[in-house]
């Protein structure tokens, strides 16, 4: 936790941080990371949300580096030479969000963890700086350079034995390193002095308490006594126009599934501080699950009584609702983050499930625009042209997103493939339709109703 955990900043990075835990217990992996990438904005220096962070990135890929795309070294070098070239401007805290940018298209990647290292050394944040290293250096066995660096980081943590190993490291790899003998030596003296000086301090009498510290003490006391929502409470009376606090009590309420306390709370902050994107966002947030719920108790019903109209009826009005209101949320969103290729390709989804096509289809091809976004973005913008009755804008797209997947992707592949066959049937173009349908039976046979339309064309 950063040194000036008292400041508002960082406590709109803990409702961050709890936010995406619960989306990471979800499964929803994409928003976790989202939520702990604005985290680490807020408090650069946290390990802990680092740690989350990355830990969601590598659930992404099994926890295994070997699914890691082979095109991801590709994408990632762009973002290396911003993040390079934040560092060389001394704009050390936007390198590490970029470097985050990397981590999400391969959370091992050691260039990338060597640039946030040194990013993170210049704005001493040391501790960070020796976790960038760390948790890359399994995947490191002969470079000779990068132990030498991360030598160089734990000697600025003292750590004095891990120091020492990277130095041993050195020599192994490189025997004729004339300062691996020399730096081994001056860490082992530096690790007696600092042991010799450790053993000073345990036998120094401690101060004597003063009235000061007991004052401090019985008011800490009295602060542990206070339930959470009482302490927030505190907080919201001591200054009304903080932020965190609502967002804080209100989460307390979420986790209850107490939806209308949570919503009368962030109304009034909203009411405090009408503006606060964190404050509109989450009642919009607790609005949208209320509508979700009700939803969901109107389908059940719907279910277990199909005669019931009067139900079915409300369900398409509640439905309709919803999507109204998730557009309006996410355009409010936009508005604050326009360059959000993420919020973009969200919206397309959403205006494409109201019928909106033409809308989404130019939402898809902003967020094509990302490397992480390009293959969804396209395969849904294909759909909405199919859905406009446009086959060839449609045909034209999925070949684009046929271009770009990772020649592992076998899901898009046979996606795209099963696709543009059903477009060269809607166009006439049987002989090409069969093609694409071969390219996804030879994938998977099973493959939706592939091999039905195969003999059909026979």
């Amino acid at each position: 936790m950063p040194p000036e955990s008292d400041t508002q900043d960082v406590q709109k990075a803990r409702t961050f941080f709890q936010y995406g835990n619960e989306a990471a217990l979800k499964s929803n992996l994409d928003y976790a990371i989202d939520m702990y990438k604005q985290a680490c904005k807020l408090s650069p220096d946290s390990l802990v949300f680092r740690q989350a962070l990355r830990g969601v990135q590598r659930r992404k890929f099994n926890n295994e580096s070997s699914k890691v795309g082979r095109l991801a070294g590709a994408r990632n070098q762009p973002i290396r030479m911003r993040a390079r070239s934040a560092r060389s401007k001394e704009h050390f805290a936007q390198c590490l969000e970029i470097c985050e940018e990397a981590f999400t298209n391969n959370p091992w990647d050691v260039v990338a963890a060597r640039e946030a290292a040194e990013a993170a050394e210049m704005l001493s944040y040391f501790p960070l700086a020796q976790w960038y290293l760390e948790s890359v250096q399994s995947e490191v066995a002969k470079d000779a350079e990068f132990f030498r660096h991360i030598g160089h980081v734990h000697e600025l943590n003292e750590a004095w034995a891990k120091a020492i190993s990277a130095w041993e490291q050195v020599k192994k790899i490189d025997p004729y390193d004339e300062d691996a003998n020399r730096k081994i030596n001056g860490l082992s003296a530096s690790a007696t002095i600092k042991r010799a000086k450790l053993e000073d301090q345990l036998d120094a009498k401690k101060p004597d308490t003063t009235a000061e510290d007991a004052a401090a003490r019985l008011e800490a006391l009295k602060q542990e006594k206070l339930t959470p929502e009482e302490k927030l409470q505190k907080a919201i009376k001591e200054d009304p126009t903080q932020v965190w606090p609502y967002l804080e009590w209100a989460d307390i309420y979420r986790k209850r599934s107490l939806f209308e306390t949570a919503e009368k709370i962030l109304a009034k902050g909203i009411k405090s501080v009408p503006k606060d994107p964190m404050l509109l966002q989450a009642y919009a947030e607790v609005q949208m699950t209320r509508l979700r719920r009700a939803i969901d108790a109107l389908q059940k019903r719907v279910i277990d009584e199909p005669d019931d109209v009067t139900s079915k009826g409300k369900l398409d009005q509640l439905a309709k609702l919803l999507l109204d209101y998730e557009i309006k949320e996410l355009r409010r969103r936009l508005v604050l983050s326009p360059e959000d290729s993420n919020l973009h390709y969200q919206l397309g989804l959403i205006l494409a499930k109201n019928g909106q096509h033409a809308d989404a289809i130019g939402e898809f091809q902003i967020a094509k625009n990302s490397p992480n976004l390009k293959v969804d973005a396209l395969h849904q913008a294909g759909l909405s042209f199919e859905a406009d009755g446009r086959g060839k804008l449609a045909e034209r797209t999925y070949q684009e997103a046929l271009k770009a997947i990772d020649p592992a992707d076998t899901v898009n592949f046979n996606a795209l493939h099963y696709r543009l066959g059903r477009v060269a049937e809607e166009l006439g173009n049987m002989e090409e339709a069969e093609e694409h349908y071969n390219e996804v039976a030879s994938n998977d046979y099973t493959y939706l109703d592939v091999a039905q339309r195969l003999r059909n064309l026979n």
